[in-house]
């Protein structure tokens, strides 16, 4: 891929949503104290999801900008007071951004946007499936209508011996790696559905691209819409599953609910170069 789909990327809708409401409470059109608009209202007015006015909201608390009050709603804050107290105390730069990101709502905003573009490396795409489900119904309920959406998912190859999965007692035990082939299978089978709403007339176009690494996955990368790259690590724990009416014990990764963060702005074109590299010059098609 070339770098057109990173560089000068656009903003992220919750920073324009957050961007707005900073203007007005900086030109006093929301005055310190004043309620902000409920959530409801915010997404009527910005067109966007509420997840996206959630995480426009939780900016504006980490900037100082707005305060929840928990059962009565958002207030604006006296930002010149906040921001005078950061530069004294040195933390004038803490934002928000340090902290973990849900996938679902990440996945949710980027639909948001005309063109969809998703780049995942991972160990099975079960998280990422989950949070693509919630979208094509919004898609077919007419909530959002994208006019493209392009998938890569680069996955571990099981026909090579990986570190995980893995019977903790039989290392040689193949029935790990074979159920591990039949999570990725269903779900990539899932997310190739998404190709179904271009010829049901619901997005003008979609690509859903699949390859295959000889990697084992120790953490999971997602490139969504040219300007985020989320990051986590996989934790490498002991699971008993049940294969062939049998229970045994395997070393496993907890993928799905792992804590995903984003990374620095600079670091995003970085990654997408790291994707890319393993994309054309180890990924084989599935």
């Amino acid at each position: 891929m070339s770098n057109d789909r990173i560089a000068g990327g656009p903003r992220r809708e919750y920073e324009r949503v957050a961007d707005a409401l900073r203007r007005e409470i900086e030109g006093g059109e929301i005055a310190a104290g004043a309620q902000l608009p409920t959530h409801a209202e915010l997404v009527d007015r910005f067109d966007v999801s509420r997840a996206t006015i959630q995480k426009a909201i939780k900016t504006l608390e980490g900037k100082g900008y707005v305060e929840s009050a928990q059962g009565k709603g958002v207030f604006a804050r006296d930002w010149r007071k906040y921001a005078a107290a950061a530069r004294a105390n040195g933390t004038a730069t803490a934002t928000v951004e340090a902290g973990s990101i849900e996938l679902d709502d990440a996945i949710a905003e980027a639909f948001e946007a005309e063109h969809v573009t998703i780049d995942a490396y991972c160990l099975t795409a079960e998280s990422l499936n989950a949070a693509v489900v919630q979208q094509v119904k919004r898609i077919i309920r007419g909530d959002v209508r994208p006019s493209s959406i392009h998938l890569r998912l680069l996955l571990p190859r099981t026909d090579v011996r990986l570190a995980v999965p893995r019977n903790v007692e039989d290392p040689d035990d193949e029935r790990p790696m074979a159920r591990l082939d039949s999570l990725s299978a269903a779900h990539i089978r899932a997310l190739r559905n998404l190709e179904n709403l271009a010829g049901q007339g619901a997005v003008p176009e979609v690509k859903v691209e699949v390859r295959l690494v000889p990697v084992t996955p120790l953490h999971k990368l997602y490139l969504i819409n040219g300007d985020l790259a989320l990051d986590g690590m996989y934790v490498v724990t002991d699971n008993v599953i049940n294969v062939d009416d049998a229970t045994i014990k395997i070393h496993d990764v907890l993928g799905v609910g792992a804590k995903l963060y984003p990374q620095p702005r600079e670091r995003v074109e970085l990654s997408q170069e790291w994707f890319d590299s393993l994309w054309t010059r180890l990924a084989k098609p599935a």
